[in-house]
């Protein structure tokens, strides 16, 4: 287990590393989405390692979509296996809508919500969230790199739990 732990820890420095500059701030909102996601000391040093935390402003994005995913994900993957006459919208969840957020960086937010959705298996809001980014342009190897990260984050933590 140990080696599998010492190739996902490489493979999460390496994303963080090597990213573009373009990328880095996308890189960094899926890092610490991951962080906050999953609650992880563990994975909070790893990433710690690399990337320092984030500014006040984009702590505030992560936190709004680690909220909004952390309602969303569970509610529309619930609702995949029922059939309700009632619900089933973002405003029966009461969220204001999205302009109202004042969102620092939108292409940012919607990688941490990449991240948070893949990490809680919200795979409808995962396929909203890349045709969001999709739409606004940003390349599928970036979106990639969040799905990556938050996939290798998602076992390390695990592991990081088993080791304690």
């Amino acid at each position: 287990m140990l080696e599998t732990r010492t190739d996902q820890t490489d493979l999460l420095k390496s994303l963080l590393i090597n990213t573009n500059d373009k990328n880095q701030l996308n890189v960094l909102y899926a890092a610490w989405a991951a962080v906050y996601t999953t609650g992880s000391k563990y994975l909070e040093t790893l990433i710690l390692e690399v990337l320092s935390e984030p500014l006040p402003s984009q702590k505030r994005d992560i936190e709004f979509a680690v909220a909004r995913m952390g309602v969303t994900n569970p509610y529309f993957v619930a609702r995949q296996y029922v059939d309700l006459a009632a619900g089933g919208s973002l405003e029966a969840l009461n969220f204001k809508p999205f302009s109202s957020l004042t969102i620092e960086n939108e292409l940012a937010y919607h990688h941490a919500c990449v991240a948070i959705s893949l990490i809680n298996s919200g795979h409808m809001c995962l396929r909203s969230h890349v045709r969001s980014l999709q739409h606004a342009n940003e390349s599928d190897n970036s979106i990639d790199i969040s799905m990556r990260v938050a996939a290798v984050c998602h076992s390390l933590n695990i592991l990081g739990r088993l080791s304690t």
